[in-house]
């Protein structure tokens, strides 16, 4: 692998192979051996000290599948969330910046490339992080998707790719609405002429600064939200429209189906014990 050359994972399910997790290189596919998620992998590489990009190439399986064909889903293969925590998704906090400070869900909420989705949420940017034994939040790559809007629908999205090594010195995007094969409207976002390590610098320190966001074995997913990209409109999707979410330099683009659910949410009143 160049050093000039980001580094790049995907998250992919199989009905035979199951979960695997894998390594883009131009347009293939290449599969790890040992580690089934990038969370394994992300915490092998704290207990051993390993940068992970270094661990990549003790860990590949020599297995290679065409990038085309599964982004376009045209094979068995199916996107995971680019991250998550795949033992204990509640053990997974997804949060958005603010104003202000917002709880979007647990691991259980994130869909992937391919999925459907109830809301036509707006294009984001999230950096995904886990906690060491110290407590100390290491930061293991960023991804593009959509924050969830919704205040009864948690449905966040990443995907398709984490980047572990991004340094963007502009942070642009394209969110678009496709229907029935033609594009029906389209937006630029763009952060300004902030590069992504001065964002990050401005977002983890209050993200991170509660005690209880600090331990060990956690994973966040954590969304820069209106603070970096500020307050935009609505996106106008209709059932069946597809949304897709393109960032510069962050890989290929998040394609879902919008297509709304009805939600199992419901108001409970506790009765006492």
């Amino acid at each position: 692998m160049s050093s000039g050359i980001s580094t790049r994972l995907v998250q992919l399910t199989h009905p035979d192979e199951g979960r695997r997790a894998a390594l883009v290189y131009g347009n293939q596919l290449h599969l790890l051996a040992t580690y089934r998620s990038v969370y394994s992998f992300a915490m092998a590489a704290l207990d051993t000290g390993w940068k992970l990009r270094d661990m990549l190439s003790t860990d590949l399986s020599g297995i290679q599948l065409d990038y085309d064909a599964v982004h376009a889903l045209d094979t068995d293969w199916r996107f995971l969330p680019s991250f998550d925590h795949p033992e204990e998704p509640g053990r997974c906090l997804v949060s958005a910046s603010g104003p202000p400070w917002r709880y979007l869900g647990s691991g259980a909420s994130l869909r992937a490339h391919g999925d459907s989705v109830p809301e036509a949420g707006r294009g984001d940017l999230a950096a995904v992080y886990v906690i060491g034994r110290d407590g100390a939040p290491r930061r293991v790559g960023v991804t593009l998707g959509q924050a969830s809007l919704g205040a009864l629908t948690r449905s966040s999205v990443l995907g398709p790719e984490l980047i572990l090594d991004a340094d963007l010195l502009r942070v642009n995007s394209t969110i678009a609405v496709i229907r029935a094969g033609r594009e029906e409207w389209s937006r630029h976002d763009s952060g300004g002429d902030v590069p992504l390590h001065w964002m990050l610098a401005a977002v983890e320190p209050d993200h991170f600064e509660a005690a209880d966001s600090r331990r060990f074995g956690d994973a966040h997913v954590h969304f820069f939200g209106d603070r970096v990209f500020g307050g935009r409109e609505p996106i106008p999707a209709r059932e069946d429209d597809e949304l897709v979410v393109e960032f510069e330099g962050l890989g290929r683009a998040l394609r879902n189906k919008f297509r709304v659910e009805q939600s199992a949410q419901h108001r409970v009143a506790a009765t006492p014990l």
